[in-house]
C-alpha cells in the first residue's frame, strides 16, 4: 500500500509533528532569547535593594538573654539574632507563632503595623521613588510571592519598575521583592517550562510531552533526509551515459 511505504510515513509524521510542536518550538526559543538578554541580577532586583548587610551586634549581659526567653518561650523550635533597621533584636520561632523581641526591655514588637513597614521597605530601598501603597496580605496571595509564609506586608513604590517589597510583619526582614520585568520573567518562564499554574515544576509531564514530540519530530526529518539521499544515488545509478 503506497500510504504505508516509509517515505510517505516519515513525511506525514514529520509534517503533523510540526504543526504540533512548532509552536511551542517558538515560544521556547523567544522566552529563551529574554531570559539571556536580561540581565539575571536585574531580574532579582538586587539594583533596588541596599543595606542588604546589617551589622549584627551582640546584647550585653541583660535579664533578657537566650537563657531567659528559652524559659518564657519554652515550645521555640529556634532563638537566633537579626538586625532591623541598624538595631538587633532577637527572634523566636514556635511551631505556630514568631516573636521580635527587644534585648534590652524584653518588649515584644510584632506584629509590626503598617507605618513600620513602610520604614523598613524605605531602608531598604535604593530608588529615590515615594512609596505609594502598603497592603497586609494575610490570604489569597499573589502569585509572585509562590509559598512564602504569611502575612505579609505589600509595600509598593511609586517608580518605573513598579516595585513591591514584601516585609515581613513577624520577623521585620525583607522577605523578598519584586518588579514588573521580574514579572514578566515569571511569565515567560512558565511557558518555557509548559507549567501555567506553579509555574515551577520543570519536570511536568505537558512538558516531557512536548519535549518527546519534538524529539520525533527530529528523528522523522532525518529519516526523510536519509530518504532524500538515498533517493539521488539511486537516480545517478539509472543514468545512461
Amino acid at each position: 500500500m503506497p500510504f504505508l511505504k516509509p517515505p510517505v510515513v516519515a513525511r506525514t509524521l514529520h509534517k503533523w509533528l510540526g504543526l504540533l510542536v512548532g509552536l511551542q518550538v517558538l515560544i521556547w526559543l523567544a522566552t529563551g532569547l529574554y531570559m539571556v538578554v536580561v540581565d539575571i541580577d536585574f531580574i532579582h532586583g538586587d539594583t533596588l535593594v541596599k543595606n542588604t548587610q546589617q551589622p549584627l551586634l551582640v546584647p550585653g549581659k541583660s535579664a533578657h538573654d537566650i537563657a531567659s526567653l528559652r524559659a518564657q518561650y519554652q515550645d521555640a523550635t529556634k532563638i537566633s539574632l537579626r538586625p532591623v533597621m541598624g538595631k538587633t533584636f532577637y527572634t523566636v520561632t514556635t511551631v505556630d507563632h514568631r516573636y521580635l523581641v527587644d534585648p534590652q526591655t524584653g518588649a515584644v514588637k510584632l506584629p509590626l503595623d503598617e507605618n513600620t513597614a513602610r520604614e523598613i521597605a524605605r531602608y531598604h530601598y535604593a530608588g529615590e521613588a515615594q512609596i505609594s501603597n502598603a497592603t497586609l496580605i494575610s490570604s489569597n496571595p499573589p502569585m509572585e510571592i509562590q509559598t512564602r509564609r504569611l502575612p505579609l506586608w505589600r509595600v509598593d513604590f511609586d517608580d518605573r519598575f513598579s516595585t513591591s517589597f514584601y516585609i515581613d510583619p513577624y520577623n521585620g526582614s525583607l522577605a523578598t521583592r519584586r518588579h514588573q520585568y521580574w514579572r514578566i520573567f515569571d511569565f515567560l518562564w512558565a511557558l518555557h517550562i509548559m507549567d501555567y499554574e506553579d509555574r515551577s515544576d520543570a519536570h511536568n509531564r505537558l512538558l516531557i510531552f512536548a519535549q518527546f514530540t519534538g524529539l520525533t519530530f527530529a528523528v522523522t526529518g532525518l529519516w526523510l533526509l536519509f530518504y532524500s539521499f538515498s533517493g539521488r544515488r539511486r537516480k545517478k545509478g539509472n543514468v545512461v551515459i
